[in-house]
């Protein structure tokens, strides 16, 4: 081969590896998959996400966009790959027709979702994958289906839902990714880029022609270019452009040219600097930065109304108190219209009708003479006490006189009319709207732990009761005492089996010793459980006084110190409960001797039981004593009640608060978040005026740009000469005649700083706003909750007068019914008071520490104070606390448990019958 050849040879192959390398890296930049796209964005916005959180004021511990996967609104599928979501049926048809003409027909190349919701997020709650995905595809509503029953959600694990599914918490983490995303286009800006110049991106045209003599070409034009913004305004730009021509004509030629440009612009007035230039890249480094802050601060407002809310979790445990309140309300309500009712109907009615004269031949026969009279002065006809069928026919046979039968239909009317005394009207007028006022309560529960559920992102229709332990404090009464008092109250059924009420009629047959001595039997056994169960229970709660009064501290452990510190802010504060208490323990010590008294008389009854032949007057005093005794027992257990109300109040504490209201303050405007952003703010749009003011300037750039070529008609791509090159150097400038619309933003501008200017004033005057208003509320709530205390030992005391002034006879007449009612008013009104207190505390607590900006987070969405840490109760393992669907019931209960009774209305004619109906003796206990 000659050396000619071999060059020639050589050059085609130079110029072939050229155009190959021209192309080539044109070509690489076609265009990469949206998953290469999707997952360099994800690592770009997550490292700049990581730079950003490196403060522990605003630390994260959770930036992922993508939702946990038992999160309702997670998504399972990839998400490059999209199915197609459910649709609506009526606008799915536009996608496949309209206007007579055919839609796109692979809409379902990557197949069709089941639901828009996470089809598996029913998984984590015991149902089965396949049930749980058809659940979804039904909105949770498939037929002979419902949703799982969360039982018992303690704060903990309600906090927890709340991060997994709330979506406003995954708008606020979708916002901060969106922020870093921005940030990543301000600096890919002053990247390198791969534009040419003027911004034109890679391109690679190919064109084939046909010519007119017959000649066919092929033309393969390629271009790329690198270029890159300078923090000066500066900008640059390289490019290289090829040209290649095969003509398919004779000995087939190939031509390729090849063009290396350059540019350079360097702006002196407009857009130089920088101040302007860097300005968006600033901007956008400082809104991940508030992004970030505001994310931090979303978590501290998130716990918040999650705990402390308008229908937070402390908000529904209030509602929840207030209805157990008003239930038990209601049992002492009903409890005293049945007393006084039975009262009423011991008493002896006259009722009077007035008769002219009376017939002829009238006489009063000896069967109702007891029962009937008439004064011939007043002309009034009489009757007494009650009147049976037998007495009714007996009275209308006795005349058929039309003015003597009306008469008597009158007054056997008047009789047979149900008669309720003012004191027994009042009671159950206050009944009827205490039910009305419990159903209300009761509707009010279940509409904000609906609105609860959203708030967590659960569907308000699935099953769900909160754990109730931090109520467990407010239980001033040991479920016990109130059981004694029942069972003592309806011994009272069990001793009517050998009370008598005529002991002079003739036809009597008096209780026999044995029946009496099982009625003494029962009452033992009543005294037993009041010493057993009721005086160790009052024994346990003065025990946990006395320690919490102790001012010794060795042996003593931690949790007892920490209460002790909670519970007494001074000394006379130590010393006032000291007093308190020490009233309460008096009365317990005189209560356990009033109970060995009871055994001492109950004792003597037995012995007067084991004598021979007792005379019905010594049966008489017998059974009368053991009324006094029953009736002794059930005063006796009403005062354990108050005895322990007074004792276990002053148990209850409220966590510290010692700051002053300057230190508050100053800490607020030292470590708000959102205000440290609003600052920030004011420098933006400083920042801004600069930026538009400088829009204001003319253009004058320094340009310099040129190009070197290869030789053109010869094949050598990469053959750059200078004899080939240009260079072209100048100043381009235009005056700024016409800036209207320039001038009105950089007045806009200062406007708008002047605005930012007020508006943080505006946000710093808010922050020492809120912190004030709620360290007040706090002061004043501290205070009111020891009111509360004092309140609720008062109330206990007027009930337990009120109560005992009904069964006097020296107090008839005497208001009793207002009395009852108020003294139940009182105490409804104190329980509620105390623990509103204590919950709108709880509340100030938490927004005073939330707006001074140290409330800290923990990784769980938990307060890191001791409190909420040791109370908030534990996350248990998965479906433990899940309970199957419950059964379709009627109840009504408010948790859905059933351990809440609704309360049954029992109107006045059916109390007044179970006050004198006989029914068949109770056994004792």
């Amino acid at each position: 081969m000659s050396r000619a050849k071999f060059i020639q040879i050589g050059e085609a192959l130079k110029s072939g590896y050229a155009i190959a390398l021209i192309v080539g890296l044109t070509l690489v930049h076609t265009g990469c998959s949206p998953t290469f796209w999707a997952d360099q964005a994800n690592s770009d916005s997550y490292d700049i996400l990581a730079e950003k959180s490196d403060d522990p004021a605003w630390e994260l511990p959770r930036v992922d966009v993508d939702p946990d996967p038992r999160s309702r609104f997670y998504d399972p599928y990839d998400p490059n790959h999209e199915p197609l979501p459910p649709d609506d049926p009526a606008a799915n048809v536009y996608m496949h027709w309209l206007q007579c003409k055919k839609g796109y027909k692979s809409w379902h190349k990557f197949g069709r979702a089941l639901s828009i919701e996470n089809p598996d997020w029913l998984v984590q709650y015991g149902i089965s994958p396949e049930m749980s995905a058809e659940m979804a595809a039904a909105g949770n509503a498939l037929p002979g289906t419902e949703l799982p029953a969360l039982e018992e959600v303690t704060l903990r694990e309600a906090i927890d839902i709340a991060n997994i599914n709330s979506r406003e918490y995954q708008f606020q983490i979708e916002n901060l990714f969106l922020s870093a995303l921005d940030l990543t286009l301000s600096r890919f800006q002053f990247d390198v880029k791969y534009l040419g110049i003027g911004g034109q991106n890679p391109q690679v045209d190919l064109n084939r022609r046909r010519l007119s003599n017959g000649t066919q070409e092929l033309d393969l034009s390629s271009r790329m270019g690198v270029n890159q913004m300078l923090p000066s305004g500066a900008q640059w730009a390289v490019e290289i452009a090829n040209n290649t021509l095969w003509l398919f004509s004779g000995s087939n030629s190939t031509s390729s040219v090849s063009v290396l440009s350059y540019s350079l612009v360097q702006p002196l007035l407009l857009g130089a600097g920088r101040k302007v230039v860097l300005n968006g890249l600033t901007q956008s480094e400082r809104d991940v930065l508030y992004q970030t802050r505001t994310l931090a601060r979303f978590r501290k407002t998130f716990f918040t109304d999650t705990v402390g809310g308008g229908n937070g979790f402390l908000q529904l445990l209030q509602q929840l108190q207030v209805i157990y309140n008003q239930r038990n309300n209601i049992k002492l309500l009903e409890r005293q219209v049945e007393i006084k009712r039975a009262l009423s109907s011991q008493k002896v009615n006259v009722q009077q009708e007035r008769l002219e004269e009376l017939p002829d031949n009238w006489i009063i026969p000896p069967a109702l003479a007891d029962k009937m009279e008439y004064d011939d002065e007043s002309r009034m006809l009489s009757w007494k006490g009650a009147m049976s069928d037998e007495q009714e026919k007996l009275l209308l046979a006795l005349s058929d006189a039309d003015a003597y039968q009306a008469t008597v239909n009158e007054l056997i009317s008047r009789i047979r009319t149900e008669v309720v005394t003012l004191d027994v009207a009042q009671l159950e007028t206050q009944l009827a709207s205490s039910i009305n006022t419990l159903r209300t309560a009761e509707r009010r529960y279940q509409d904000s732990l609906g609105s609860f559920k959203i708030f967590m992102g659960l569907p308000p229709d699935m099953p769900l009761s909160i754990d109730e332990s931090l109520l467990k404090p407010f239980q001033l009464i040991d479920p016990l005492l109130p059981e004694i008092e029942q069972e003592i109250y309806d011994y009272v059924e069990v001793w009517a089996t050998v009370y008598v009420e005529d002991w002079e009629d003739p036809n009597l047959v008096p209780p026999t010793t044995a029946d009496m001595l099982k009625v003494v039997n029962g009452l033992e056994l009543l005294i037993k459980r009041l010493k057993t169960d009721a005086l160790l229970t009052l024994d346990r709660d003065i025990k946990n006084i006395e320690l919490l009064l102790g001012e010794d501290t060795e042996g003593v452990s931690e949790e007892l110190l920490a209460l002790r510190q909670r519970r007494f802010e001074s000394d006379e504060d130590r010393e006032r409960v000291r007093q308190s208490t020490a009233n309460d323990i008096r009365l317990y010590s005189g209560v356990r001797k009033e109970v060995n008294e009871l055994q001492s008389r109950l004792d003597g009854l037995r012995g007067f039981l084991s004598e021979d032949n007792l005379s019905n007057n010594q049966k008489k005093k017998i059974i009368l004593e053991m009324a006094n005794l029953r009736e002794d027992m059930l005063r006796i257990s009403q005062g354990m009640q108050v005895i322990e109300i007074g004792l276990r109040v002053e148990l209850i504490t409220l966590e510290p608060f010692t700051m002053n209201i300057t230190e508050a303050v100053r800490i607020g405007l030292d470590n708000r978040l959102d205000l440290m952003n609003q600052r920030a703010f004011v420098m933006d749009a400083r920042r801004l005026m600069e930026v538009r003011s400088n829009q204001l300037e003319a253009v004058l750039n320094v340009v310099v740009d040129g190009d070197v070529s290869t030789p053109s008609g010869r094949n050598r791509p990469l053959d750059f000469r200078g004899s080939q090159a240009s260079l072209r150097a100048g100043v381009e400038f235009t005056a700024p005649l016409s800036l209207v619309q320039q001038r009105n933003a950089y007045r806009e501008s200062q406007i708008d700083y002047q605005r930012q200017r007020r508006t943080f004033m505006e946000a710093q005057d808010n922050v020492k706003f809120q912190i004030r208003q709620s360290w007040r509320q706090l002061d004043v709530l501290r205070q009111n909750f020891e009111t509360s205390r004092v309140q609720i030992r008062l109330a206990a005391l007027q009930y337990d007068s009120a109560v005992e002034a009904t069964s006097d006879p020296a107090q008839a007449g005497r208001n009793q019914g207002l009395n009852l009612l108020n003294a139940l008013s009182s105490v409804l009104s104190a329980q509620n008071s105390l623990i509103s207190n204590w919950v709108n505390y709880e509340q100030n607590r938490l927004n005073i520490y939330r707006d001074m900006g140290i409330m800290e987070i923990d990784a769980n969405g938990i307060w890191e104070d001791n409190f909420y840490q040791h109370r908030a109760g534990t996350i248990r393992p998965t479906n433990e606390h899940r309970q199957p669907p419950p059964e379709p019931t009627e109840s009504t209960s408010v948790t859905g448990t059933g351990d809440v009774k609704q309360v049954v209305f029992r109107p006045a004619a059916e109390l007044n019958a179970l006050a004198t109906e006989t029914e068949t003796p109770a056994q004792a206990p």
